[in-house]
């Protein structure tokens, strides 16, 4: 399959572009900050040829970014993915698999653990745009027949995550000795890049059409992540509690149903590569 990668170049991007070349698939690339193939997604993209499906991962993927600057966000999360989904019916592809969050549920959601069929909640900007991301998607399939896949995806991390995420940032502060954390209470639900990136390529050769949750189903405190990490270090950490902590949790049966896909990597796991990926870097 021939299939368009927008946001190729970043965290989830290069690993998702990855994966389908391990698969056999043709990538075509799309991304603001890779020069020869440049695509600005708030402007008209031209059509391809031959184009079979669409992984749309390009968008302001941080809250706290998205609060900062709204306009923005609309016209990148919002405008962006109309000008993606026009692009791709245009150019006759038969699939459109869309990046959205586990934030559409709110934090915390409303049950544990939450499956696809939980109440959506507009709770911030970024959130906002990412439900009317899939309502888009909604509308090209009701109106114009182009089949797509939502991937809800809860806590994704990995080797090379930018700064702004939570393991990313107690890592750096690891690194200039000891540090505190407040809300070790609080959990979230780790999907490892590379299991993230394989659902999107079982996804793009699916004829589900609808939301799938991208998750573990396994529930860890932020205390335990530091707690790790300051190990790593040989730091002193200090942990405190949240007086009103959240919680994440995946329900990933339709995933594991209705894709054939199930995490294969644990937090252990995980962890261990970010951290041997940071030493490597430093030596």
């Amino acid at each position: 399959m021939r299939v368009c990668v927008t946001g190729s170049n970043g965290f989830i991007g290069q690993h998702v572009c990855k994966a389908l070349v391990d698969a056999g698939h043709r990538v075509i690339p799309l991304d603001i900050n890779i020069p020869w193939v440049q695509a600005d997604i708030t402007q008209p993209l031209p059509k391809m040829p031959d184009l079979d499906a669409v992984i749309h991962l390009a968008a302001l993927s941080h809250p706290r970014q998205c609060d900062e600057n709204p306009a923005k966000a609309y016209e990148v999360n919002v405008l962006g993915t109309s000008n993606v989904l026009r692009m791709a019916l245009a150019s006759g592809a038969k699939k459109f698999v869309f990046s959205s969050s586990a934030h559409v549920f709110d934090i915390p959601p409303r049950y544990l653990p939450t499956d696809e069929l939980h109440p959506l909640r507009l709770n911030n900007v970024y959130t906002t745009t990412k439900i009317l991301g899939e309502q888009l998607c909604q509308l090209y399939w009701e109106n114009h027949g182009l089949s797509y896949t939502t991937l809800r995806l809860f806590n994704a991390y990995g080797p090379g995550q930018a700064l702004g995420y939570f393991i990313p940032d107690q890592i750096a502060k690891a690194a200039k000795g000891g540090f505190g954390l407040r809300g070790r209470n609080v959990t979230k639900d780790w999907i490892f890049v590379t299991d993230v990136a394989d659902a999107f390529v079982k996804a793009v050769s699916s004829d589900f059409v609808g939301p799938i949750n991208i998750g573990t189903g396994v529930e860890t405190d932020l205390g335990t992540i530091a707690e790790i990490i300051a190990r790593a270090y040989e730091v002193e950490l200090a942990t405190f509690p949240s007086d009103s902590p959240s919680r994440m949790c995946a329900d990933n049966s339709r995933a594991k149903r209705v894709l054939g896909w199930e995490p294969k990597t644990s937090i252990w796991e995980g962890l261990d590569a970010i951290l041997s990926h940071e030493a490597a870097a430093v030596h």
